[in-house]
């Protein structure tokens, strides 16, 4: 693609959608209320006299934000597509599949971390680059496409396995799920991270033309990162510190947050998911920002296949099971609309957390399985029909 060609999408971009994301998000995905409900929720487990107080000691944060970390990474793709106005179904089984590539090449076959990692992250860019084809070359619905990759996925997992475990995986690959990094080093790391938010969104604030009705908005937002900062320091201080499958989770979900919020390649998911026809009136090739919109859900495949794999201590036949039903459930619950061209990842991470957190306390005060599918089921029909009503009410 010559650099003409890319000068002028960028233009076209921002034509096509002179407010952003940006403005967009600080409109629409009011993600504090999330926070401060989750928080809410939070503390109603905690007093639950089944939980024992245990609920919020330091150790379960700890384990929790760990339990959160694959779903938080996948979640942020799942937004990113679904503000594009598609959908995938196979995450769960695409994972599964890296997972399995991870553990035969570095349990079964010897070879080093670094080559059964970066094998990981090729196969989930492969099956990303796959299904994006179907869907922006052949212009095969995502709902289709995807639900095949599932079953191709998991079919290919199974016979090469023959449906069974492969394990143990080497303590360095263990290590990038169930390792820490010193408390007081993972203390400086989320106080400046809390900083730098603080920071920009202030910035980012200060600059809006309509700063005087935003402020309470800035204030709100400064005062949850925050209070969120402290927790985390807190919590790093009080037990182990950060999980590395937090820090790899990070990393990830920062990366694709910019991706979408300061590039023209997210200006033009936004610009394509809220709509289409007029995003292709414009000049934006819109199979082309599906295809690689696809293509980032391949990496976020292998980024979390490598830590199932870690996390697991090698591949199981059960591994990712329904981990594509809970993104979409965090997703929506942080406030992406499935009409497409809205959403935003920090509410995302909120409802991966909170769904995580509903998990962790349901099982802590030995609630039953099928009934905490209930539950979250439930949780997930609430946001739909919340998103629906917020919609019907901005049409008037």
């Amino acid at each position: 693609m010559s650099s003409s060609t890319v000068s002028d999408d960028q233009h076209l971009v921002q034509k096509s959608s002179p407010s952003g994301p940006r403005k967009s998000r600080l409109r629409d995905v009011r993600w504090y209320h999330l926070a401060l409900a989750a928080l809410a929720i939070f503390a109603l487990f905690y007093f639950n006299n089944e939980t024992n107080g245990v609920f919020l000691s330091q150790r379960n944060l700890t384990l929790l934000l760990k339990q959160s970390a694959i779903l938080g990474v996948v979640s942020a793709g799942m937004v990113m597509l679904i503000i594009a106005r598609q959908i995938d179904l196979s995450a769960g089984m695409a994972v599964y599949l890296v997972s399995v590539v991870v553990a035969q090449l570095s349990v079964t076959h010897g070879f080093s971390l670094p080559v059964s990692v970066a094998a990981g992250v090729l196969v989930g860019l492969l099956l990303g680059a796959f299904q994006g084809l179907m869907v922006a070359k052949f212009a095969i619905p995502a709902f289709v496409v995807t639900l095949a990759g599932s079953m191709i996925f998991k079919g290919i997992g199974y016979v090469w396995t023959n449906a069974t475990a492969i394990g143990p995986a080497p303590q360095s690959l263990i290590w990038l799920s169930e390792g820490y990094i010193p408390p007081v080093v993972s203390a400086v790391v989320i106080g400046a991270a809390a900083a730098l938010v603080i920071w920009t969104t202030v910035r980012r604030g200060v600059r809006l033309v309509r700063w005087e009705k935003r402020r309470s908005d800035t204030v709100k937002k400064v005062a949850i990162v925050a209070c969120v900062g402290a927790l985390g320091v807190w919590v790093a201080l009080g037990y182990n510190g950060l999980p590395m499958a937090v820090v790899i989770a990070g990393i990830t979900v920062v990366g694709v947050s910019l991706l979408l919020s300061s590039t023209a390649f997210g200006r033009g998911v936004y610009a394509v998911g809220g709509n289409p026809q007029a995003a292709h009136l414009a000049g934006l090739r819109v199979p082309w920002y599906l295809f690689k919109s696809f293509l980032v859900m391949g990496a976020i495949y292998g980024i979390a296949g490598v830590l199932m794999t870690a996390r697991l201590g090698g591949a199981a036949p059960t591994a990712g099971e329904l981990l594509e039903l809970d993104a979409i459930a965090a997703a929506v619950i942080g406030g992406t609309s499935f009409a497409g061209g809205r959403g935003a990842i920090p509410g995302a991470l909120l409802g991966a957390l909170l769904l995580t957190g509903i998990d962790n306390a349901m099982s802590l005060m030995n609630v039953s399985a099928f009934l905490q599918m209930v539950i979250k089921g439930s949780i997930l029909l609430a946001a739909v029909w919340f998103d629906l009503m917020v919609r019907s009410k901005r049409k008037r």
